[in-house]
């Protein structure tokens, strides 16, 4: 009797004893226990997942680099533009211009002919890298531009028919190479610029002639006196760059803002009007144009 109620107490102990281990809370807890210790098991460090497998150095050599220095983080170089094409609008003035009394060719003019200090700007250029230091990416190209001022204000005659308006018009237009120094990272960039030329001068009078009795579709005018000047100058510049959007095919466009300072000496304008004097510079030119590249 004493060895069925022992195996009865056995089999009661062992059924408490499942009973407790089948519980839904002690199972759940230790379910999520060994899930967490299978994860942190099998899960690499932070340091291993960022390098690669085929980039690790033996202990050896790792113990050999610990003193080195790190190398410089790539984020602060950013690979520059190859090629640039810019197209460029603005106003230039010129004082030196403006303050020159070129008188007229008509007799009844009543005043002395003027042309304004202030005019229209175009330019357009190309420049290529070809250098790359610490502090920033040097550029090699050329650039083409123009001024365009206009008289400042009519000298108008008196003859029978009717009144004729003389204009005195000046162009300037330049061609020659240049550099540029690219600074700074991300979209916005500043530069400086320099370059030197060839520059042509082109002044003349001429008389409008309104209808009647101008018969023509276009305009009418004849030429009175015109002079053409040219000389060698340069120009030093201030601007910056703004990135805009970049295309699938890899062209970047970018909004561009400059400051120019063109210094050039046309010599005398005596042979145009008798006690006009020099023409020279200096000729500040603002401009916003568009840059575009690969």
């Amino acid at each position: 009797m004493r060895g069925r109620w022992r195996n009865v107490e056995d089999i009661q102990s062992e059924k408490a004893i499942m009973g407790n281990a089948c519980n839904p809370k002690k199972v759940s807890m230790l379910t999520w226990f060994v899930l967490a210790l299978t994860i942190i098991v099998l899960c690499p460090a932070p340091y291993a997942m960022a390098q690669e497998p085929s980039e690790s150095a033996p202990v050896g050599q790792v113990a050999a680099d610990s003193n080195k220095a790190l190398p410089p983080s790539k984020e602060w170089y950013e690979e520059p533009t190859k090629n640039l094409f810019a197209l460029a609008l603005g106003g230039a003035i010129w004082p030196s211009l403006g303050n020159k009394e070129f008188g007229t060719t008509s007799a009844t003019a009543n005043r002395p002919g003027h042309v304004s200090s202030a005019g229209f700007a175009f330019e357009t250029a190309y420049h290529r890298h070809i250098a790359h230091w610490e502090r920033g990416d040097l550029y090699l190209g050329g650039e083409v531009g123009a001024f365009i001022f206009n008289n400042q204000g009519s000298g108008d005659t008196q003859p029978s028919t009717s009144p004729i308006t003389g204009n005195l018009d000046a162009r300037a237009w330049y061609a020659g190479p240049s550099i540029k120094f690219m600074m700074g990272q991300g979209r916005l960039k500043y530069f400086l610029g320099a370059g030197g030329g060839y520059y042509q001068l082109d002044l003349s009078e001429s008389d409008e002639i309104p209808r009647p009795p101008c018969t023509n579709y276009g305009p009418c005018s004849e030429t009175k006196r015109s002079l053409n000047k040219s000389a060698i100058g340069g120009y030093v510049s201030l601007g910056v760059d703004l990135a805009a959007f970049r295309t699938e095919s890899g062209w970047v466009w970018r909004l561009r803002l400059e400051d120019k300072v063109h210094l050039v000496n046309f010599g005398s304008l005596d042979s145009f009007s008798p006690g006009a004097g020099n023409l020279s510079g200096p000729i500040n030119v603002i401009q916003i144009g568009v840059v575009t590249g690969f």
